[in-house]
């Protein structure tokens, strides 16, 4: 693996791209909304009907298969702009939490279940 090419490819931005999904359902429901997900990833192209982004920055082409230069990109997630609500820069100075409301929601609730003694003889 050559590591020493110049790297001609511009550093992609990172974002978080908030959109909505089409929901379905084959019930009796009256009333159904479209929900609002986000996914990150580096900016990949943007134009008047489509936003592309990528999970995953390999900054070596470590496969040696990219057609251009490093970085290279993978993980494709094509948008239709029409279910884009936005594309929000990632924050560098964000910091993760030490732990997650949920983890620790979930983590407690696992906490408060009382073990049994467990008996030698089923081991």
């Amino acid at each position: 693996m050559d590591s020493s090419r110049p790297t001609a490819n511009k550093e992609k931005e990172l974002v978080v791209v908030e959109w909505r999904d089409i929901i379905a359902t084959s019930g009796w429901e009256q009333e159904i909304s479209c929900p609002t997900l986000f996914t990150v990833g580096w900016l990949i192209s943007k134009d008047d009907d489509t936003i592309l982004i990528a999970n995953t920055k390999d900054p070596d082409d470590f496969t040696g298969e990219g057609k251009s230069d490093p970085p290279i990109y993978y993980g494709l997630h094509a948008f239709p702009v029409g279910a884009v609500v936005a594309v929000h820069p990632c924050d560098p100075a964000h910091k993760p939490l030490e732990k997650s409301p949920r983890s620790s929601q979930i983590s407690q609730a696992i906490l408060d279940i009382p073990l049994e003694p467990k008996d030698p003889r089923t081991v």
